[in-house]
């Protein structure tokens, strides 16, 4: 999804709450100049205004349980929701009258506001759907779109209606194809799709060759899921291991969108909103424990308190914070101990490792571990400046673990799915035990988790964190 799109879809909510806002002060002069039915007593419009702002959390809360921010395109549907989600908040106007007997709010102006709501969340969302449609008309680039499989009725009708229909918002790049006769632009084979992705610049690809078989397709997709690239197919293709589904239609055709994780734009920002405000309040609340900490570190051993580490993420490579918990001149990195700490720390993966055979290592006993250090793993308390990761977007509060370049170097195609969503402080695997799980069991475990992400599942994952931590279970 581009930049754009993806800020439209963001501001969704707060266009949803301004037209429900909107709809409240409709109401309210509505209600107020309506001549065939006497006022006894209107509330000052001040009054009024700041329980509408109020009640603007509770419509959000309920628009959200109609299912109103999910990934759903269908614009019935769509409709269905706003106006279920508009009927929940208008019985917390009409709870709300109940509770307090207000003598203003009667059952005409609950009526306006639900009418009100409804067009008026429905009237937004038109317009940045339109928006959304038409965004190459504001200069928005359109999305590069490439079609895999031979030249054939289904490809041509597509083909032609991207050409035709500018507002499907799609440059169409070329066929990727391992036949040879094809009347269009062939870009390669199937085989060269990574090398057609990183030099084309690809944003979508549409499989639409029917007689691929499950084993290539799955390939196909996991390939674009890597590189970051939306993958669609025909709906012969719907059952090649992909657990979320978007079915929808394009320039007529069904089409089904394989999507690694039920995570879309309104999801991300969702999840991000709660890492901002989750890791403030942490490093607010533990700065006096992160001081005793540091001040511990410092007594104990030579060196900073705070040790940084390469690890890869959604984004690529990035510098996650840890308190330091090894002897400075064994600690790994140009900064610390250098080509001599690699040498020694391959050495005791040698000797050491209790996760042979997997693409990460666990040193067990590790020599190089300071006694503050040790008690620091036990607890994951040096995990604490991660906090400050997550402040700036490096890492999420949950997700998988962020793992070293040279371990994910070995990860499988299943295994790469990890990359697809940021890295996390905690996760389903560390509160399922993470030191007694074999790397792939971990890997199952949260892919798991991205496919089946909900702020729900998130905040059971949190939860779930604290009594690991108290029973001092799955830390390193």
């Amino acid at each position: 999804m581009k930049k754009a799109e993806q800020i439209l879809t963001i501001i969704t909510l707060p266009i949803d709450l301004l037209m429900v806002l909107a709809s409240f002060v409709i109401a309210y002069y509505a209600r107020a100049n309506s001549i065939p039915l006497p006022v006894v007593y209107i509330w000052p419009f001040q009054q009024y205004f700041t329980l509408a702002l109020m009640l603007l959390p509770v419509y959000a809360i309920a628009f959200a349980f109609a299912g109103l921010y999910g990934s759903q395109r269908n614009r019935m549907k769509e409709i269905g929701q706003i106006i279920a989600g508009a009927s929940l908040g208008a019985m917390a106007v009409v709870l709300w009258v109940f509770i307090n007997r207000s003598d203003f709010f009667s059952r005409i102006i609950v009526f306006y506001i639900w009418i009100l709501s409804i067009v008026g969340v429905g009237l937004g969302r038109t317009i940045i759907n339109f928006i959304k449609s038409n965004l190459y008309i504001f200069g928005v680039k359109k999305k590069k779109l490439a079609l895999v499989g031979p030249s054939s009725q289904t490809i041509k009708h597509i083909i032609a209606q991207v050409r035709n229909r500018k507002n499907l918002g799609y440059d169409l790049v070329g066929l990727i194809t391992d036949d040879d006769a094809s009347d269009e632009k062939k870009l390669g084979k199937i085989a060269d799709l990574p090398e057609i992705i990183s030099n084309k610049k690809l944003d979508e690809v549409i499989v639409v060759d029917t007689a691929l078989s499950n084993q290539k397709l799955f390939e196909i997709m996991q390939t674009c899921q890597e590189a970051g690239v939306v993958f669609k197919a025909v709906p012969a293709h719907a059952q090649v291991g992909a657990r979320t589904l978007q079915f929808d239609a394009f320039a007529g055709i069904p089409i089904i969108e394989f999507m690694g994780t039920p995570l879309d734009s309104w999801g991300f920002a969702l999840k991000r909103l709660i890492d901002i405000i989750g890791s403030s309040i942490a490093l607010i609340i533990l700065s006096p424990l992160i001081a005793i900490i540091a001040i511990l570190i410092k007594i104990d051993s030579k060196g900073p308190v705070i040790y940084k580490n390469i690890r890869t993420g959604n984004k690529g490579e990035f510098k996650t914070l840890k308190f330091r918990t090894m002897f400075i001149d064994l600690c790994t990195g140009s900064e610390y101990g250098g080509s001599r700490a690699e040498e020694i720390e391959d050495k005791l993966i040698e000797e050491k490792n209790i996760k042979t055979g997997s693409a990460v290592y666990k040193i067990a006993e590790d020599p190089r571990v300071t006694k503050v250090g040790a008690f620091l793993r036990k607890t994951s308390l040096d995990e604490l400046p991660q906090f400050v990761n997550v402040l700036i977007g490096n890492m999420s509060l949950v997700g998988p673990r962020p793992h070293q370049p040279k371990e994910v170097k070995n990860y499988s195609k299943e295994q790469r799915k990890l990359l697809l969503i940021k890295p996390g402080i905690t996760g389903l695997a560390q509160i399922s035990g993470r030191s007694d799980l074999t790397f792939d069991e971990e890997a199952r475990l949260d892919i798991f988790y991205l496919e089946n992400w909900s702020i729900w599942f998130d905040f059971y994952i949190m939860l779930k964190t604290f009594s690991t931590i108290i029973k001092g279970k799955g830390s390193y």
